[in-house]
């Protein structure tokens, strides 16, 4: 087998690491996400260390050798907890035992390598074990993602961390044991060389993976992006789902009120028959403006189904009669001002002092439902709350029976 030229090599792995950071802005445009700026830092980190370790095995004078070396490892580990926090945010966050050993990791390598300075083999065992330990951590966390992300990639994560430790382990083994390798003979060089070509290889897969990643965000991003609807701007129904379950939780955490609003149009299909479909979608268009100016940054209002819209809101009942009151008055205002047009709205609320673990959005979306069929039967244009109560104890079912009305 020829001889590989390391100085080739690594130049090679450097270069396209830097190259492909560099085009972030060009792969996902300018506003890119937190986790993919992470990973952009891992990669010109991870490149920045390549050539430092490279100027570190062409320098001739010892303290530069070891200041470099040195630099180099401090690079590596940091470039190593920013991929360890990029897949945190692709993949929601990751153990807390995983994090914490990553960050010792990340810290002690640099220290323990700085207190072995004046041994060559004991430092370069140091590194090799260290990093070794990390890469497999940093492999764990790409496993068991809590919200929905690409297989390949992460599995190409998790499989260069458990190839690479245990050959960082090897390498650790054989620093400390030159020796060792002699009784493999003419197999000697081969098992050098693929020590030598292991790192390169999996920092390549390592980029692959990243630009898979990024595709996979990218991708997601779109299709959250096509979840508006069109004609509002207003989120879509599922989109509401999906953001409901943080809402609870949130509440929960905070002890803060929880009311979901289901807002219907009244006689709005005699609109459409009277005056065309283009005066209803004006129509919807100024009921979604005036919700998406009443909401708070951490409410939603969505487009439920037709022309009934869902709001999620940290209000009391007394706060959602307020709303329920400026909204009537904003859109029957703004109808008149843009269309010269009458048209009112009803509206079913279910209101939750308290959330409580049993609680899911389904339940609260049937009590609303129910609320609003009742305030269209007694009188449109009016409003319905239902107050539900937490349970007194375990056993008592997700909804109580005790409830209010106004």
């Amino acid at each position: 087998m020829p001889e590989l030229d390391f100085f080739s090599i690594t130049m090679a792995v450097a270069i396209n690491l830097m190259a492909v950071a560099f085009a972030l802005p060009w792969f996902m445009g300018q506003k890119i996400s937190a986790s993919a700026r992470r990973s952009q830092q891992f990669l010109l980190l991870q490149g920045l260390a390549w050539v430092l370790i490279l100027g570190a095995s062409r320098t001739q004078s010892t303290f530069w050798s070891s200041a470099l070396s040195l630099a180099a490892i401090s690079v590596a580990m940091t470039a190593l907890w920013r991929l360890g926090r990029a897949l945190s945010g692709w993949l929601s966050p990751r153990s807390s035992a995983l994090r914490h050993l990553l960050a010792a990791g990340c810290i002690l390598t640099p220290l323990g390598f700085l207190g072995l300075i004046q041994s060559l083999p004991e430092r370069a065992a140091w590194f090799s074990a260290c990093y070794g330990i990390c890469t497999v951590l940093v492999g764990c966390m790409a496993l068991q993602p809590a919200k929905a992300a690409g297989k390949l990639w992460r599995h190409i994560v998790s499989g260069v961390g458990f190839v690479m430790g245990p050959v960082l382990l090897l390498r650790s083994y054989i620093a400390l044991h030159p020796d060792w390798l002699q009784q493999f003979n003419a197999k000697e060089t081969m098992i050098h060389q693929t020590l030598i070509m292991a790192p390169a290889i999996c920092s390549t897969l390592l980029l692959l993976a990243i630009l898979l990643a990024w595709r996979d965000e990218s991708q997601r991003q779109s299709l959250e992006r096509h979840q508006e609807d069109d004609l509002t701007g207003l989120p879509h129904r599922h989109t509401l789902v999906r953001q409901a379950q943080g809402m609870l939780r949130r509440s929960q955490r905070g002890h803060l009120p929880l009311s979901v609003v289901l807002l219907d149009m009244d006689q709005f299909q005699r609109v459409n028959r009277r005056h065309g479909y283009d005066v209803g979608n004006e129509a919807l268009q100024l009921l979604s403006l005036a919700l998406q100016k009443q909401m708070r940054g951490d409410e939603v209002a969505a487009r439920w189904d037709g022309e009934s819209f869902c709001l999620l809101v940290h209000a009391d009942a007394a706060g959602v009669q307020s709303l329920f009151t400026r909204l009537k008055s904003a859109i029957q205002l703004g109808l008149m001002h843009e269309l010269q047009l009458s048209l009112d709205f009803s509206a079913g609320c279910v209101h939750v002092p308290e959330v409580w673990d049993s609680l899911n959005f389904d339940d609260l979306i049937h009590e609303a439902l129910q609320a609003l069929r009742q305030a269209k039967k007694n009188d449109q244009g009016g409003l319905k709350i239902i107050t539900l109560q937490p349970p007194d104890h375990e056993g008592s079912p997700a909804l109580p029976t005790q409830r209010s009305t106004r």
